[in-house]
């Protein structure tokens, strides 16, 4: 493999990771050690409906609550959707439809208008029916699912929030398992590609040490140094002697 090849692969492996990280950190910050999941939502009306598609979207049991301004009553009803809508009617209502994890928040739409019904209590249509000064709190577990909720606030006050929360105690190994595989990805592919780093820089050093350290060769200073060809050469001759 080449070295540009594996400098991309290792960046891919340091991003993924990188990725993993934030949202298993982001997700184990949100959850919590139980593992529980809060949408809440400001809803400003005197009825809410709370549809199945958030309500029953998990097999685990799902925990609402209400509140209302200034401490005032407020009212419950779980029931059918089909019965939630007709007991509703055309009055102005908040609907519950869904959860949004980005924001920890619940979707809604307002619709209808007018005043509910005088005795949305006094209805037959109810499964459960829970009241309280301030603040209400109602478990649906899932067994009659498909259901709804019906949220009021008795004499025309407003419904101020509604919270939401789902507990399953994987969610929190789940993330943190997600942040652990995360970090040693973008550790390994990090210190990969340091690795590359290096070793290319020290290769091109290396190299140029080389061609540095190499004795430069004058071609014009050349060190001449005669031999004699010959041992006859290196002997002077002998003197001629006349008789």
């Amino acid at each position: 493999m080449s070295i540009l090849a594996k400098r991309v692969l290792l960046a891919a492996l340091t991003g993924i990771g990188l990725v993993l990280l934030v949202v298993g950190a982001w997700f184990t910050s949100h959850l919590g050690t139980s593992g529980s999941a809060t949408f809440r939502a400001a809803p400003g009306t005197g009825v809410v409906v709370l549809e199945p598609s958030v309500l029953n979207r998990v097999d685990d049991p799902v925990d609402v609550t209400a509140t209302t301004k200034d401490g005032g009553q407020v009212w419950i009803g779980r029931t059918s959707p089909s019965d939630a809508r007709a007991v509703v009617g055309s009055a102005e209502h908040t609907s519950i439809t869904g959860s949004r994890v980005s924001t920890w928040s619940l979707a809604k739409t307002t619709s209808g208008s007018g005043a509910p019904a005088a005795d949305l209590a006094g209805a037959d249509v109810w499964r459960q029916t829970v009241s309280g000064k301030g603040h209400a709190h109602v478990e649906v577990d899932q067994g009659d699912a498909p259901e709804a909720l019906v949220v009021t606030a008795p004499g025309g006050g407003t419904v101020t929030s509604v919270t939401l929360t789902i507990s399953r105690g994987t969610w929190f190994a789940q993330s943190l398992l997600t942040a652990l595989v995360g970090l040693i990805l973008a550790a390994v592919g990090a210190v990969g590609l340091i690795g590359t780093w290096r070793r290319s820089s020290g290769g091109a050093a290396e190299g140029a040490d080389r061609t540095d350290g190499a004795p430069a060769v004058d071609p014009h200073d050349e060190h001449e140094t005669d031999v004699p060809a010959s041992r006859e050469d290196a002997t002077d001759p002998a003197p001629e002697v006349t008789a």
